[in-house]
């Protein structure tokens, strides 16, 4: 039970410390008086996020304390979890910082949010001003099932299969991804050492060809050349041949006379015989050359296969029967895929099985848990003035292949293999439709305070705190709102925010909540109220501005009926 509550510099909050009994807890006030402020300060104390725009202007910290009594004889699963020993109650502390940083201590030890959040979750449970568009979402449908009826357990073990069959799908579909390439990769590097293998390359050939190239070309130029060179120093009449050996005679005739000119005897004979030399050669390459158009093709089209080849795998043939060599290693190292492939096949089907399994018995469950909440909640909305309204909770099943690659049959998501929707006919004759469509707002109101009080005999949290949750009703419904709170309080501490004197007259407790100005600063006031301040507040909330006798007196016959 939240026996107090301490809130210092929080919002237009200067410093306000309440107490709170148990049972039914009514807030009241008027609009914008900061009666939402405190839940958001509480909200603090279970978790939620902080902000630096939460710290009272000009101040430079924020804090909100809570003491909670616990139940004698109760064990806290969150206690053990956290290591901490039982106590007789909790002192939980939230420190705001301009950073937008926090701290939270319970029983002065600090703690970390993730701690704080799984306190709060057994301790207080607060149901918003806003959450009937929770409600109004088809999507949370399913977890308010899950949650009504005991399905988390059964949900949460499915979804562990169901993670590790997501897990081995996406991993196969890798892998046969991988094998396609894999495959388009091997055919890949075939066809490029085909190519390569097909040409058979001899290093230099292509220097070769072109210079042979090159003389089938110029053929004509070529043995004009060497005819010319050939009579100029063999030939004709006068050549250079002929000149040398006359020169040689002569000098030959000279060195007879003196010796001294041997040397160039010597020389000149070597020039000779260099001379004839060439001019034969020159003959013989003379005879060699002619042209050859379909051996210059041959060539032409053998250089061109090269060519495409260098410009592919390297500006060498040598670089060109390297990168075979290189792809040839790399298609005798590629291992095939097939068995892990074929491993993962059959885990994937193992854990699909599994989790279909699974599927279709929280899907049965789903739908035994349907019908009794759909029963429960009709039996409530015929007490909340709803007695002609249907209700009823859709579990529908889609059927085709599923996102993760299973085969056909039920569609699996993370939740199993069911569409959860609430369905309502609020007037005979009618048919059922989405609560979305057609829900008006007192009506929401009515159908969440029903799933409320539901809930709350089986939750285990004690507190609850119901944030104007009377919202779109009033009359006589809100008098029957106001003795369903009352139940609820008779097993649990409730709060109940709300703005309607049929409700607040039902309270244990009555505290008032007002915004005031002092000094140029606003600040907010909670007065816990006596009997005749009470019955003030009640006559306020009837009759607004200018309260008459007969509000008075109306206002103490609806506080003397509520205690009766």
């Amino acid at each position: 039970m939240l026996t107090d509550l301490n809130i210092k510099n929080f919002a237009i909050i200067d410093q306000v410390h309440t107490q709170f009994g148990p049972g039914l807890n009514a807030l009241t006030g008027e609009t914008g008086a900061g009666k939402s402020i405190l839940v958001d300060a509480i909200n603090l104390l279970l978790g939620s996020r902080a902000s630096s725009e939460m710290i009272r202007t000009g101040q430079e910290e924020a804090s909100v304390e809570a003491f909670i009594e616990l139940e004698a004889g109760k064990e806290l699963s969150f206690l053990k979890n956290l290591g901490l020993e039982k106590s007789e109650g909790l002192q939980i502390r939230r420190i705001l910082h301009p950073s937008g940083k926090s701290r939270a201590f319970l029983n002065g030890t600090a703690i970390t949010l993730h701690m704080l959040e799984e306190l709060g979750e057994e301790m207080i449970q607060i149901y918003g001003q806003h959450e009937h568009q929770h409600f109004l979402d088809p999507l949370r449908h399913i977890d308010i099932l899950d949650g009504s009826g005991g399905l988390l357990d059964l949900r949460n073990q499915f979804q562990e299969v169901f993670a590790r069959w997501t897990k081995a799908a996406s991993e196969l579909a890798d892998l046969i991804s991988r094998q396609k390439q894999r495959s388009e990769r091997m055919e890949f590097l075939a066809y490029q050492s085909g190519e390569i293998g097909r040409a058979h390359l001899k290093i230099g050939e292509d220097e070769e060809l072109a210079a042979e190239r090159s003389r089938l070309a110029h053929a004509e130029k070529l043995q004009s050349l060497a005819h010319f060179g050939a009579e100029v120093l063999y030939g004709e009449s006068g050549s250079v041949v002929e000149r040398l050996k006359a020169t040689l005679q002569r000098l030959k005739e000279g060195a007879r006379v003196d010796p001294g000119l041997s040397p160039l005897v010597a020389s000149v004979e070597s020039i000779l015989f260099q001379s004839e030399d060439v001019a034969s050669s020159l003959r013989s390459y003379g005879e060699k050359i002619f042209f050859d158009p379909k051996r210059l093709e041959t060539i032409e089209s053998r250089l061109d296969e090269l060519s495409k080849l260098k410009k592919k795998y390297g500006p060498t043939l040598t670089d060109v029967l390297a990168h075979k060599e290189k792809i040839d290693g790399e298609r005798k190292n590629l291992g095939s895929l097939e068995e892990r492939i074929s491993h993962l096949e059959k885990a994937a089907s193992e854990e699909h099985t599994r989790a279909l399994t699974i599927a279709r018995q929280l899907s049965l469950r789903r739908k035994e848990a349907a019908l009794e909440l759909a029963s429960k909640l009709g039996k409530e909305l015929s007490t909340l003035g709803m007695k002609k309204v249907r209700f009823q909770i859709q579990v529908v099943s889609e059927a085709g292949k599923d996102g993760a690659g299973g085969p056909e049959g039920p569609r699996l998501h993370e939740k199993g293999m069911d569409q959860v929707e609430f369905l309502l006919s609020p007037n005979p004759g009618e048919d059922l439709k989405p609560l979305a469509r057609i829900a008006s707002g007192g009506e929401l109101s009515r159908i969440m305070l029903a799933m409320k009080r539901i809930f709350a005999e089986e939750t285990l949290v004690k507190t609850l705190i119901f944030d104007e949750v009377d919202a779109g009703i009033g009359g006589g419904i809100a008098e029957i709102v106001g003795r369903k709170l009352k139940e609820i309080s008779r097993h649990h501490q409730v709060f109940c925010i709300t703005h309607l004197p049929q409700i607040a007259c039902f309270a244990d407790t009555h505290y008032k909540v007002t915004k005031k100005e002092s000094g140029g600063r606003t600040y907010v006031e909670v007065q816990r109220l006596s009997e005749e301040e009470r019955l003030e507040e009640v006559a306020r909330m009837l009759g607004g501005l200018k309260i008459t006798g007969k509000t008075i007196d109306h206002a103490r016959e609806m506080l003397r009926n509520a205690r009766q």
